[in-house]
């Protein structure tokens, strides 16, 4: 359930022209608490000579508290009085601005950033004197994304900000866009920093204005990083006095519009909410009202007053938000580990050779799929190292990094001055992942292929026929080594929250084969021979049936599995072989193994003479083990991962090796991590990057100013890709 607070009585009416009466204004919040909205603003406890509007705070508390039992009244106070003020009067949350601007602070509360940082601290330390009746303080961050009076803000002054609030002890600090200057990418960034600095369970609503036409966008980028409390105003009113050209909150009926339409459940009846317009519109004749869906009309296709809400997908989980990752790889091991992580929430950079970026995205024929497949999730750099100014942007980003994964040929990154040792001398706290072809010992300067490995380590040996060793048909070593790889550096950052360094792990191609061949060497140390290989027909098996078999249909075969003698009872009985049943030479399980042959060719017989999709009907009800031999192009298709999201929309014009340039499929469902964390799986948030395409953006972040990107472009140092050409209507 998202909450959508609305802020019209108190945000929305302190830059209306007239003063409602609070006869009036009683009515129209009572309009709204009947729509369904849950949590209101409703006043601000300010000097009235300040704010005439809000002269009858007090009052307009206490009757609302009476009148609405079930909303959650919420007051703005700037300083202690006020707070006192307003717990007096009722008020169970109270907000305390906090400018990120230092100009907006002196003109809002006429103390600079600091001092307004200790007045909550001096607030917080009163509401925890109350007891349980205490009232929630509330730290909000206005100007949080740039102001009229100073300009920019930097982000990173708002993620200081937001960790000193938490450090004084604000119960929630939240995000205010008070200008409407927030886009998108920022909202992501700004509100995945600060989530991550105070934890998601403290970060509170997200406040937006409208100034710029940008509120709902920035609303969705915002849904899609785990926020779920929204203010809003009815008729899009509201504004700073103190913050020139400040103008409109997110209208609230259309945020619920959105939210709605989108399958995110507010527990409000639009036409409820849109009809307490007339109340507004009664209690301010002369105040113009904003808003798409009253202008418009509610649309025929949404979701009627009363209807039962859609369903609500758990947040995608991001348990590593707020941990950035550089990554140096290709191909797959390196990639693979770095789309853990970056699935999971991490911030990975993808560095990457300018000006085409890197070679996988160029492969064809069997490696055609590498690139989108793995590379999903992450942001795009594209450098040039072998320039004195690009390689000087990749070491200021690892000296702010928490890992750095690099998957290159050995000594490769210690020769460009990128290795653990000369990386770590800047940064102590860097976890550094190598992954290589062999971990250290005498083959660890040879060249390593998933192929060569699966060769030498007995894999080959027992995935294909006797005498023909088979490569097994996936890139199996490489994922794993990279999945085990993200395995050692989660280990390592435990590590170092004890100690307070990171390290080098490593994870090795030849040694994660090893692993997946153990069990055969296990039982090759039991038996004292070889064992057989699973490619070779007469391999012995203790089950009766573990065998592909033809269906009627002509090219669908399916697997079934019968491995205890409870599933051979109740499999002889429904496939009409109870002679075999009856059989005393077939009484034990290892007398059923023994005769396998005949067995096999016995159902084999039945099988060839039932439609796959009754013979398979048979065994799910049986509860056997059976499978359809599908092909990868049929999993697009399978009704489980399209069910159960196990399949993310991944766009597939990264790999440039497609014939023609052109991918038969430009969005393809690529399975996502096979996980499931806080009942939802790991989502899609950033499409594999064209090659550059954050280049900008990354380097601004690592501080650089607009003159120095520039000049790195000039000098060919770093990359830009431009931005997507626009479908055509």
């Amino acid at each position: 359930m998202i909450t959508v607070r609305e802020v019209g009585p108190r945000d929305g009416l302190q830059m209306a022209a007239g003063v409602m009466p609070t006869a009036a204004k009683l009515r129209w919040i009572a309009a709204m608490v009947a729509a369904g909205l849950r949590e209101m603003e409703v006043a601000s406890f300010v000097p009235p000579a300040a704010l005439p509007q809000m002269a009858d705070a007090a009052e307009v508390v206490r009757a609302v508290r009476a009148a609405h039992p079930s909303l959650r009244v919420v007051a703005l106070a700037p300083n202690l009085r006020g707070a006192r003020d307003a717990a007096a009067a009722g008020a169970q949350s109270i907000i305390v601005p906090v400018s990120a601007s230092e100009a907006h602070s002196r003109a809002n509360v006429r103390r600079s950033r600091a001092d307004q940082v200790a007045e909550v601290a001096r607030v917080v330390a009163w509401a925890r004197g109350l007891g349980p009746a205490a009232p929630r303080i509330e730290a909000g961050i206005s100007t949080a994304f740039g102001c009229s009076l100073q300009g920019a803000v930097s982000e990173a002054e708002v993620v200081a900000l937001a960790a000193s609030l938490a450090a004084a002890g604000a119960d929630t600090v939240a995000l205010a866009d008070t200008l409407g200057y927030a886009t998108p990418s920022a909202v992501r960034r700004l509100v995945r920093a600060v989530r991550a600095e105070v934890g998601p369970e403290r970060f509170g609503n997200l406040h937006l204005h409208d100034t710029l036409g940008t509120a709902l966008a920035n609303a969705m980028a915002a849904l899609e990083e785990g926020v779920r409390g929204f203010d809003a105003a009815l008729g899009g009113l509201g504004g700073c006095p103190y913050a020139p050209g400040s103008v409109g909150n997110a209208c609230t009926e259309d945020l619920v519009h959105l939210l709605e339409a989108e399958g995110f459940p507010t527990g409000i009846d639009l036409p409820a909410l849109v009809a307490a317009r007339d109340a507004l519109r009664a209690g301010l004749p002369d105040e113009p009202l904003h808003g798409r869906v009253a202008a418009a009309g509610l649309p025929r296709t949404g979701r009627k007053a009363g209807a039962a809400p859609a369903t609500v997908p758990p947040a995608a989980p991001r348990p590593l938000e707020g941990l950035r990752v550089v990554e140096f790889s290709h191909m797959v091991m390196g990639p693979s580990c770095g789309m853990v992580l970056a699935d999971l929430g991490a911030d990975v950079i993808k560095v990457e050779p300018s000006p085409g970026g890197d070679n996988t995205r160029r492969l064809t024929g069997a490696a055609i799929g590498f690139f989108p497949t793995f590379n999903r999730n992450k942001r795009s750099l594209c450098v040039d190292l072998k320039k004195p100014e690009g390689l000087a942007l990749v070491r200021r980003l690892a000296a702010g990094a928490d890992v750095v994964i690099e998957n290159f040929r050995p000594g490769a990154m210690e020769a460009l001055g990128l290795g653990h040792a000369a990386l770590s001398a800047e940064n102590p706290r860097l976890v550094y992942l190598s992954c290589k072809g062999f971990l250290p010992g005498p083959y660890e300067k040879r060249a390593a292929l998933d192929e060569v490995v699966q060769m030498m380590g007995g894999l080959a040996y027992m995935t294909g026929p006797p005498g023909r060793p088979l490569r097994a048909g996936t890139s199996i070593n490489d994922i794993l080594g990279g999945v085990f790889g993200a395995v050692a550096i989660l280990a390592a950052l435990r590590e170092r929250a004890a100690t307070g360094r990171g390290g080098l792990v490593q994870s090795g191609l030849f040694e994660t084969n090893m692993l997946l061949v153990a069990q055969h060497m296990a039982g090759a140390a039991i038996t004292g021979r070889d064992p057989v290989p699973f490619g070779d027909k007469a391999m012995p098996k203790p089950w009766p049936l573990y065998d592909v078999f033809d269906s009627a249909e002509e090219g669908r075969q399916v697997f079934v599995g019968v491995v205890t003698a409870t599933q051979w009872d109740a499999f002889c009985r429904a496939f009409g072989l109870d002679d075999l049943l009856a059989d005393p030479s077939l009484a034990t399980m290892a007398d059923l193994a023994a005769a396998r042959p005949r067995i096999g060719a016995r159902v084999a017989a039945v099988f060839r003479g039932l439609p796959p999709a009754e013979l398979m009907a048979r065994c799910e009800a049986l509860g056997l083990p059976f499978a359809p031999i599908a092909k990868p192009a049929d999993l697009f298709e399978d009704p489980h991962l399209l069910a159960s999201g196990g399949l993310m929309p991944v766009e597939m014009g990264s790999a440039a090796g497609a014939p023609g340039g052109v991918p038969s499929r430009p969005v393809a469902g690529i399975p996502g991590l096979p996980v499931l964390m806080g009942g939802a799986r790991a989502a899609l948030r950033r499409q594999p990057p064209r090659p550059g395409e954050h280049g900008i953006e990354i380097a601004r972040e690592a501080g650089l100013g607009e003159a120095e990107i520039a000049a790195l472009l000039a000098a060919g140092a770093l990359h830009a890709a431009p931005a997507p050409a626009l479908a055509a209507e």
